[in-house]
């Protein structure tokens, strides 16, 4: 092949290689990062309220990073650990959330929300959560949320 067709194909790739990194390390707008953020909050709990809290769990938890913290219990790990505490398997779900915020890295691949929760009982209860988020291929995965409830109303 000619040496100079060769040369110009190289510099091709290496400049379509250049200009595809540049492009991937360009922080994303902020607001873009938390729509993504809301937008899977709220795919997460319409999957919870059309499958169960533990199939969503299933479906949105990344099990190879995530981790709960639990009173009494530290830090659980692994895809078992986690599941034994997300047994709720009731559908439609007890469980409904709202998130009303969302702040993610500009890289978009990691990011939180928070809102408000009720899970249906007698009382029913209510409190707020946070919930940490991380890309994984492409799709927002749960690293680890907490919530806490909202103290019993005094008698």
């Amino acid at each position: 092949m000619n040496p100079i067709v060769t040369m110009m194909r190289a510099t091709a790739v290496l400049s379509f290689t250049i200009g595809l990194t540049a492009c991937a390390s360009l922080p994303i707008p902020a607001e873009q990062v938390e729509a993504e953020l809301l937008a899977a909050d709220r795919a997460y709990e319409a999957y919870n309220l059309a499958h169960g809290y533990k199939a969503a769990s299933l479906e949105y938890v990344d099990f190879e990073q995530g981790f709960m913290i639990e009173a009494g219990d530290g830090f659980l790990t692994g895809e078992k650990a986690i599941m034994a505490e997300r047994q709720l398997d009731k559908v439609p779900s007890p469980v409904h959330w709202q998130p009303v915020g969302a702040m993610g890295a500009s890289s978009a691949d990691l990011g939180i929300t928070w809102g408000s929760f009720v899970v249906d009982g007698d009382p029913d209860t209510t409190g707020d959560y946070v919930t940490v988020w991380r890309k994984v291929d492409g799709a927002w995965k749960i690293v680890t949320d907490t919530a806490v409830d909202d103290p019993a109303p005094a008698e």
